[in-house]
């Protein structure tokens, strides 16, 4: 058999490789692809919004101010340098949990029915209760239980804090370092627990159509897994295949150097 036909085969078999459909395209690196938006133009996309409500095992913040300093120290957490600095340790042991009845319980007001309501609705209610015992006081309630996890093919791969209402899916990604080059935008995975078990959903982030899903917005003790694409393994073969090949050929070119001489 001749050099050439022996250096021939692997290129071909590598150009068979190189062109088939493990190959990777924009479409499937880029986020947020939509063809109908053009420079200088705006798009809306009208967001259902699912408001969370309080669960049972929440952990809240409820500080109420302007009451004087003794009754203070009840309700409000302070550190050692006189409430400043507070930390997330002693946000969520200091907090007030919501039980299994779905109560908090507070000092001098007693238990109060939280569970299914919105953080505002919680806070409306409190403040209610707060006001039959102390005149002039402001109830400030915040959910410090906010805590999602981000997970697969990120940059930073964990569970994150949040200090807000609300997060969405991007500002999660991002707070993970952002979703890798080979990751599938196409075909994220979201958890989000309920009273009945697990819920699971995909997220398409390589389309606009997105902005307008109910799950655009995270909720509390959500997970969102970010899958490698399938085309990923196939390019790292081809590398190895390429590596392959030009050792094989290189062999090929030393017998026929060897042949001819």
């Amino acid at each position: 058999m001749r050099a050439t036909q022996l250096f021939g085969w692997p290129l071909l078999l590598l150009a068979i490789v190189l062109t088939s459909p493990s190959c990777i395209t924009r479409k499937n690196v880029n986020m947020l692809q939509d063809r109908s938006l053009s420079q200088g133009a705006s798009k809306l996309f009208e967001n259902r919004k699912f408001e969370y409500r309080i669960q049972i095992n929440d952990v809240l913040s409820i500080r109420v101010v302007g009451i004087d300093d003794e009754t203070n120290r009840f309700f409000n957490i302070e550190s050692t340098n006189g409430g400043v600095g507070v930390n997330d340790a002693s946000l969520y042991v200091n907090g007030f949990s919501v039980d299994k009845g779905g109560h908090v319980q507070l000092p001098t007001v007693g238990k109060v029915k939280v569970q299914g309501l919105t953080v505002g609705e919680a806070q409306e209610l409190v403040q209610r209760k707060i006001n039959e015992y102390f005149t002039n006081a402001t109830v400030v309630l915040k959910l410090v239980s906010f805590r999602i996890s981000v997970l697969g093919d990120v940059g930073r791969p964990g569970y994150y804090v949040v200090y807000n209402n609300q997060i969405t899916v991007p500002e999660a990604l991002a707070l993970a370092g952002g979703a890798n080059e080979f990751a599938d935008k196409a075909h994220m995975t979201l958890v989000r627990q309920s009273d009945r078990g697990a819920q699971a959903v995909y997220l398409d982030m390589s389309r606009t159509e997105v902005l307008s899903s109910e799950y655009y917005y995270l909720l509390p003790n959500d997970v969102l897994y970010v899958p490698t694409l399938k085309a990923r393994p196939g390019r790292l073969n081809i590398e190895l295949l390429s590596l392959l090949f030009a050792g094989i050929s290189a062999g090929v070119l030393v017998l026929s150097f060897i042949n001819n001489n």
